[in-house]
C-alpha cells in the first residue's frame, strides 16, 4: 500500500489524507484534494482569474460526489481522471504543458457543488471543470458558474436533456440513447404493462417522459407512475402497489442509495423473476454492494460496462487495476470522465490555447458540420454534436447471470442525442449564449 500523502488546501491549512477525504473528512470549506499520483497537485494559485495562463501546467477540475447520497461513486471518478490526466500527460499534455487535475468534492447538492466548482474557476484557474452527478447540481454549476465565467463545463453523468448553454457539454447519455432502442426490445421480449417509479426530481421525471414515449409507440401502456421523495427508506407501499398492477414490466428510476434499497425490498417482497425489471441506473457499483441473489435477471441499459469487448477498455482496465489494485472498478459515469477531459483535451490542442471561446469552437466544430471532436476510449466512439453540445453515445443493454456477472444482452452504437420536447429544444453553438426555439433557456417544468 501506498504511503498516504497529505496535501494543504495552498494556504497554510491542515492536510488530509486521501482515505480521510473519501470518508468524508475532509470539511467542504477548504480546497484540500485528492492526490497521489501524477498530475494532481494543489499549489497556492498564482493565476489572475480571467486571464490566460500561457506557462507552466494546466489545471483542470473534477467535481465528484465524495459526500452526499451519490458519495458511493466518488472514488472510482477520482480514480478515472487521475489516470487520464497522468495517460494525458505521458503523451505530452496539452500544448506541450503538463495537465495537473484538482478535485472538489460536490456533495451531491446545489448548495455544496456551487461553491466547489467557484472554488475551481477562481481560486485554481481552472481552464475546464467536469460535473456534475446530479440533476440539481449539475444546473446550478452550469447556470451559476459555467455560463457566467465562461468556463467549459463538460458532464459526465446522464443528463435529461435540460441544460443548454455555450459553455455546457455533455458527454454521457441523454434519455433517447438509453430507452428508445431498449423499451421495444423489452416489449416485445416480457409485454406491454409497463409500471414506472422514480426519485421526485428531475432525471427520474425526464427519464420516465421519454420512457412512456418510447411505449406508446412500440404499442404499450402506463399501468402505474409514482415518484417518491428522495432519500425514501421505506418502499412496502410501493412495492404493494406495483404488485397489485401486475405489470409486465417494471422500470426503475431511483438513484444512489435509495435504488439499492429498493431492489433489496423488491427482492425481499418475492418480486424478483416475477416481474422483469430494467433500469437505467444500475453498475459495477450496484454489483459490489448487492447480492447476486437479488441482482439475477435484472436488466439495465447504460453507456457503458466494464464487460465491454474493445480493446481501448481493456487497456483502459488494466491501468487502472495496475494503479489501483484488482477491485478498481469504471462505471458509465467514470468512463464519461475520460470522455470529458480527452475531448477537452484534443479541443485545446486544435485550437492552440485554453482560451475558454476558443476551445468551445474547437469541441463543437465548424460552422456546416453537424459533428466536433470526438474520442474513443471505454464508451467506445464519443462525439459531439454541433447544434445542442450533446454527444453521440453507444447504449448496451445486459442482464445479471445466476453468478451475479453481466452479459451484454444488445448493443446500440453511434446514437445521435434528442433533446426532449418538454425542454423546448436547444441551439447552443451560437456566440453569446443558447438560442432554444423562443429565445429563451429551457428550465425545469414548473420553475
Amino acid at each position: 500500500m501506498k504511503e498516504k500523502k497529505k496535501l494543504s488546501d495552498g494556504e497554510g491549512g491542515t492536510g488530509v489524507s486521501r482515505r480521510d477525504f473519501l470518508k468524508g473528512g475532509a470539511l467542504m470549506g477548504t480546497a484540500a484534494a485528492l492526490g497521489t499520483g501524477a498530475g494532481l497537485t494543489i499549489l497556492s494559485p498564482k493565476w489572475s482569474f480571467g486571464a490566460e495562463k500561457r506557462e507552466g501546467p494546466i489545471r483542470i477540475g473534477l467535481l465528484p460526489p465524495l459526500t452526499g447520497l451519490c458519495s458511493v461513486y466518488g472514488e472510482e471518478c477520482a480514480h478515472a481522471g487521475e489516470l487520464t490526466v497522468d495517460m494525458i500527460n505521458e503523451e505530452g499534455g496539452v500544448l506541450g504543458r503538463k495537465v495537473e487535475l484538482v478535485i472538489q468534492d460536490d456533495g451531491t447538492i446545489p448548495e455544496t457543488a456551487v461553491p466547489a466548482a467557484e472554488r475551481l474557476v477562481k481560486k485554481f484557474g481552472c481552464a475546464m471543470i467536469c460535473g456534475n452527478m446530479w440533476s440539481n447540481s449539475r444546473l446550478a454549476v452550469s447556470t451559476q458558474v459555467a455560463e457566467p465565467h465562461k468556463v467549459v463545463m463538460n458532464n459526465f453523468s446522464y443528463d435529461e436533456g435540460a441544460i443548454c448553454g455555450r459553455y455546457y457539454f455533455q458527454m454521457n447519455a441523454v434519455p433517447n440513447q438509453q430507452i428508445d432502442r431498449m423499451v421495444p426490445w423489452m416489449v416485445k421480449k416480457y409485454g406491454k404493462r409497463w409500471y414506472f417509479i422514480g426519485g421526485n426530481y428531475e432525471w427520474p421525471r425526464g427519464s420516465v417522459a421519454a420512457a412512456k414515449e418510447a411505449l406508446v409507440k412500440a404499442g404499450g401502456e402506463v399501468v402505474g407512475e409514482e415518484y417518491n421523495p428522495v432519500g425514501t427508506t421505506d418502499y412496502s407501499s410501493i412495492i404493494m402497489r406495483i404488485k397489485e398492477a401486475k405489470p409486465d414490466v417494471l422500470e426503475p428510476h431511483e438513484a444512489g442509495s435509495d435504488q439499492y434499497g429498493f431492489l433489496k425490498q423488491f427482492a425481499a417482497a418475492g418480486l424478483l423473476g416475477k416481474i422483469p425489471c430494467v433500469s437505467t441506473y444500475y453498475d459495477e457499483i450496484f454489483a459490489q454492494s448487492l447480492e447476486a441473489s437479488v441482482r439475477e435477471g435484472f436488466y439495465a441499459c447504460n453507456s457503458y460496462f466494464m464487460v465491454v469487448p474493445t480493446k481501448e477498455n481493456g487497456v483502459f482496465l488494466a491501468r487502472l487495476r495496475k494503479k489501483y489494485g484488482e477491485k478498481a472498478v469504471l462505471t458509465s459515469f467514470s468512463a464519461a470522465i475520460i470522455s470529458c477531459i480527452r475531448i477537452w483535451a484534443k479541443a485545446a490542442q486544435k485550437a492552440g490555447t485554453t482560451h475558454p471561446d476558443e476551445v468551445v469552437k474547437a469541441q463543437e466544430g465548424a460552422p456546416g458540420q453537424k459533428y466536433g471532436i470526438s474520442t474513443v476510449g471505454p464508451q467506445g466512439k464519443v462525439a459531439v454534436v454541433r447544434e445542442n453540445h450533446y454527444t453521440t453515445q453507444t447504449a448496451h443493454l445486459i442482464q445479471v447471470q445466476p453468478d451475479g456477472s453481466h452479459k451484454i444482452i444488445q448493443s446500440w452504437a453511434d446514437q445521435d442525442p434528442v433533446i426532449p420536447k418538454r425542454y423546448g429544444g436547444c441551439v447552443a453553438s451560437v456566440e453569446g449564449g443558447c438560442r432554444p426555439e423562443k429565445e429563451k433557456c429551457p428550465k425545469f417544468p414548473g420553475e
